[in-house]
């Protein structure tokens, strides 16, 4: 989980958790995959895609910055089935929607949205 809690606070070091520095990023990780679900995607032999959640909830998606919109992220959400719920800033609800998920609420600056 060390390799995966690296690339999360690569792609999100504003956040609280990264800022608390990768064990404990990787203990959330270890968690959440006792409960739920951890996926990753490979390319030359190194994670460059996370997604992570509880039941229908996305709780994260990352992908390494080299590796954006060369379908990463596309090929994550592809492998979940059912109903899915995320809640994300305004910036990434435009992937969601790219992805079929519809938007449900906003709260300020999140935004609840469910892909059926």
């Amino acid at each position: 989980m060390r390799e995966v809690a690296r690339l999360h606070i690569q792609t999100l070091p504003h956040t609280t958790s990264s800022k608390r520095g990768v064990d404990y990023v990787a203990g959330l990780y270890k968690i959440v995959e006792r409960v739920g679900y951890v996926k990753t995607i490979k390319r030359e032999e190194k994670i460059v895609g996370v997604i992570s959640g509880i039941g229908a909830l996305i709780l994260t998606l990352v992908v390494d910055p080299k590796w954006q919109k060369k379908g990463i992220g596309r090929e994550l959400i592809a492998g979940l089935v059912g109903k899915q719920y995320v809640y994300t800033e305004g910036v990434s609800s435009g992937f969601y929607e790219k992805m079929g998920f519809s938007r449900i609420l906003q709260l300020g600056r999140t935004i609840f949205l469910c892909r059926k």
